[in-house]
């Protein structure tokens, strides 16, 4: 209510333009506090079900250990599992996608149960000798269950590349989207585009929903079974240009983000409550990020100006493919040495290239 606890009335500094109120208006921007730790190792095994699982080793002399203030943020942990993803997806990658797993949370993070299982490390009663194993009963995690996560996650963020693309004419990743991976099955919404071709029905994509991987799932089956409209080989380029369906993409977009559950937490940096999305996993602080690039996108229509600079969004290295979050809006590499060997050189043949033009039209002048 606009009152104060005297019961005067507070004018609303809400827009009255619109019905939608962000954390500008309500007070405030919604923060994401959330605490990663890894294991130095992990037990691997298979339950009576025949689920493979991860469980945490904590006992001494195997202690977990917690990330520093800074030393991991959430744009690295949506990076860092894109990559990972990138990696399981890949013919040509020769370790099992379980020990890229294991090295990715040994690396960064442990991906589960994050603030549950970092209390009970915190807790001055805690004890590894004799609390240990409760920490590592709490720590199993499901293989299945990541790799569902990671495909929703990993979908998303290709998505979020290709339509970001496609607003400054860098159709690449739109075109290559549904390319076929080794285990995740991609979205295929820039297909249609592919072809001039009718939409599919609405009855046909009515039984999904609203849920989008369904109506996918039905629109991929209807083509399927309709050769004769939907099986003609594109050329390479698109036949209908997907940027003048960019909101219907962009909705769509959104609907792969999940909700999120906001309320007050403590902050033991600065033992202030803030008003914070809750973390159980290192995909919710993936997400998270995600939506967060999403919110601070300039509109369409301003991306890719001089002037309005897009740094922070996400983008794939140009020579190797990886993620990254660009930290100006020239950046198209990542700092492996062999993608800025492969940036230099790019800039050497583009400079040659520009001399080779000039010399050309001073030639032609003097002809003319």
């Amino acid at each position: 209510m606009p009152y104060t606890w005297d019961d005067k009335y507070i004018e609303s500094k809400a827009d009255k333009g619109t019905d939608i109120l962000g954390f500008g208006e309500i007070g405030g921007v919604g923060q994401l506090v959330y605490h990663t730790f890894r294991f130095k190792a992990y037990d691997f095994d298979i339950d009576k079900d025949g689920r493979y699982y991860a469980k945490g080793i904590c006992k001494p002399g195997c202690e977990p250990e917690f990330a520093a203030d800074g030393e991991l943020t959430g744009k690295d942990i949506l990076t860092g599992l894109c990559n990972l993803a990138k990696k399981i997806d890949d013919f040509s990658e020769e370790k099992p996608f379980t020990e890229l797993i294991m090295e990715w949370c040994g690396t960064y993070a442990h991906p589960y149960s994050v603030d549950f299982i970092y209390a009970g490390l915190k807790d001055k009663q805690f004890d590894i000798q004799t609390d240990g194993f409760l920490i590592e009963k709490d720590s199993i995690f499901y293989i299945d269950d990541f790799m569902k996560d990671l495909e929703r996650l990993y979908n998303a963020a290709r998505f979020y590349i290709a339509l970001e693309g496609v607003c400054v004419a860098d159709e690449d990743a739109a075109y290559d989207m549904y390319a076929e991976g080794r285990h995740f099955e991609a979205l295929p919404v820039f297909e249609r585009f592919k072809h001039d071709k009718p939409p599919v029905p609405d009855s046909v994509l009515a039984p999904a929903q609203g849920d989008l991987l369904k109506e996918m799932r039905l629109a991929s089956e209807y083509e399927k079974a309709h050769p004769e409209i939907y099986d003609a080989e594109p050329d390479g380029l698109f036949a209908v240009e997907p940027y003048d369906h960019y909101e219907e993409l962009r909705d769509r977009l959104v609907e792969c983000i999940p909700d999120f559950r906001m309320r007050l937490k403590l902050n033991p940096r600065t033992n202030r409550l803030v008003f914070s999305a809750d973390v159980n996993s290192v995909f919710d602080i993936a997400w998270y990020t995600l939506a967060r690039l999403l919110s601070e996108d300039p509109a369409p229509e301003d991306k890719g100006k001089k002037e309005k600079p897009e740094e922070g969004i996400m983008i794939c290295c140009r020579h190797c493919g990886d993620f990254l979050v660009r930290r100006s809006n020239r950046q198209e590499y990542c700092d492996k040495p062999e993608c800025q060997k492969a940036r230099n050189a790019k800039n050497q043949r583009d400079f040659r290239r520009r001399k080779r033009e000039e010399k050309a039209q001073k030639e032609h002048k003097k002809e003319g």
